[in-house]
């Protein structure tokens, strides 16, 4: 078998049967013998009988608990048979070339450890996550200050190249090399294990590649709220980090301790006086459904265009609702790049009778049940 794409989920149901369609898109349209596998932890939502139900080719492993991102990816690995893995976020969209181009790519270069890709949020926006530099305590705290020059690699979005870290919403790479570097630290929790992953890949003397040709869709923040306990998780497992990589400074260790318990209170109360909203989308009452379907949606209440017709209007301050039944997860990923930011966009599954999306990667994103 050539590739084996781990998806580990908690209560994401909805953007997981999204995030399925396409994967299976992409093999069916790529022709690669594979196998998807959902490590589910411990879901109270119907994340497992959806699974069960419309994807009957997944392998599903459930949790007893909630085991976390590194040792639930860790499991899905162990049983994985594939040459390849992919470790994908239950709230990404993949295109029909996504596994093929990788695989590709992974052939024609030498050395190669991970490899990840262009990551657009649910407005098309670049996510400079993408692609960064190994965070150092001075570039974390310039970071924390809003100065993001040293933590982010300066390659071009679109370029190709080595960069030293990855985002683990995506993280391709041969399934022995993730078994020599012993795959994710499971000290993490949530948060950090791809920094650690990248890192270790890189002192195994592999190199890390970003492919700027190659886009998803990766939603954000669709498996956690950014509530008190996203901000502990998250600075606790950059202080992980930084203590099991540079702890023979024992100056800076403490100094560090002190910074990122600063920061999770300082975010803590910040949070108190932010209302995390899309209030800076100001939509029209314009509603627009774009297919390639005859079909009308009555139910949409929505102006139903074609998708010839869409790529030619310049439409600003209105919700696009993209079929993806009738176009090809290529073509809504390039709509959503192409599209003006002032619009708000969502995707449309047939089979199960809703669009969803997020304006936000700081709150749960929208599903319209029709």
């Amino acid at each position: 078998m050539e590739l084996s794409v781990i998806i580990v989920n908690y209560n994401s149901s909805n953007f997981l049967e999204l995030t399925l369609l396409s994967v299976y898109s992409s093999l069916k349209k790529s022709n690669i013998s594979a196998e998807v596998i959902v490590v589910d932890n411990y879901s109270t939502d119907n994340s497992c009988n959806m699974i069960k139900k419309k994807f009957t080719n997944c392998i599903l492993i459930e949790n007893k608990s909630n085991f976390g991102f590194g040792r639930s990816n860790n499991i899905g690995v162990n049983n994985a048979s594939g040459k390849y893995v992919c470790i994908l976020n239950p709230d990404t969209v993949v295109s029909e070339n996504t596994f093929l181009d990788l695989i590709n790519y992974y052939k024609n270069n030498l050395n190669i450890g991970i490899v990840g890709c262009q990551m657009l949020n649910g407005n098309g926006v670049f996510l400079k996550e993408s692609k960064r530099n190994l965070p150092t305590l001075i570039s974390s705290i310039f970071k924390l200050l809003g100065i993001t020059k040293l933590y982010y690699s300066n390659i071009d979005k679109d370029n190709f190249g080595k960069v030293d870290v990855l985002a683990g919403a995506f993280m391709f790479m041969e399934k022995k090399k993730y078994d020599v570097i012993n795959g994710f630290d499971e000290d993490y929790f949530m948060y950090g294990e791809d920094i650690d992953l990248s890192l270790k890949s890189l002192k195994k003397g592999y190199n890390n590649h970003y492919l700027g040709s190659l886009k998803i869709i990766h939603f954000k923040g669709e498996s956690t709220a950014k509530d008190f306990i996203y901000f502990k998780r998250f600075y606790e497992a950059m202080y992980i980090y930084y203590t099991k990589h540079f702890n023979k400074y024992i100056l800076s260790k403490y100094i560090a301790y002190f910074l990122f318990k600063f920061t999770v209170l300082t975010k803590q109360l910040a949070s108190l006086f932010t209302n995390f909203s899309n209030d800076n989308l100001q939509l029209s009452n314009n509603k627009y459904f774009v297919t390639r379907s005859k079909t009308i949606y009555n139910d949409l209440d929505a102006k139903l265009i074609s998708f010839d017709n869409y790529i030619g209007m310049n439409i600003v301050d209105s919700l696009l609702i993209f079929d993806c039944s009738t176009l090809s997860f290529q073509e809504i990923i390039n709509s959503f790049e192409n599209s003006s930011k002032t619009n708000s966009l969502r995707i449309y599954i047939s089979q199960s009778y809703f669009y969803i999306g997020s304006d936000n990667s700081n709150k749960k994103g929208e599903i319209i049940k029709i």
